[in-house]
C-alpha cells in the first residue's frame, strides 16, 4: 500500500492487487458531520449497504455504501475533531 497524504484529511491510498474489477478498483471515501442522515437516507432509497455506521478505532465511524455500478462510497465521521493525531494512531495500533 502507498498512503499519500496531502493536508489533513486528503489521502489517497493505493493498493496492489493481481486481478483488478472496475468496481472495486476504486473506494471514494466522503467526510460528513451527519452520517445517522444519509444512513437513513440509504435505508429509504434502498440502496446496497455493505456497512452499517460503524466506530473504527481511527477515530471515525464510517458507512460503505455500493452504487448500482458497484462502486463503493464510504461516508466518515470524525468522532472527537479534538483528538491529536499521535492519539489517534496510539490507538489504532493497540486495535488492530
Amino acid at each position: 500500500m502507498t498512503h499519500l497524504r496531502g493536508a489533513k484529511y486528503q489521502d489517497i491510498m493505493l493498493l496492489k492487487d493481481e486481478e483488478v474489477n472496475t468496481s472495486d478498483s476504486v473506494i471514494i471515501n466522503l467526510f460528513s458531520s451527519d452520517i445517522h442522515s444519509i444512513y437513513q437516507a440509504a435505508l429509504e432509497n434502498k440502496t446496497n449497504i455493505i456497512q452499517q455506521p460503524t466506530v473504527q478505532p481511527w477515530n471515525a465511524k464510517e458507512l460503505s455504501l455500493e452504487d448500482p455500478d458497484g462502486y463503493v462510497f464510504t461516508i466518515t465521521e470524525s468522532l472527537d475533531a479534538n483528538k491529536g493525531f499521535a492519539t489517534v494512531i496510539d490507538n489504532v495500533k493497540g486495535q488492530l
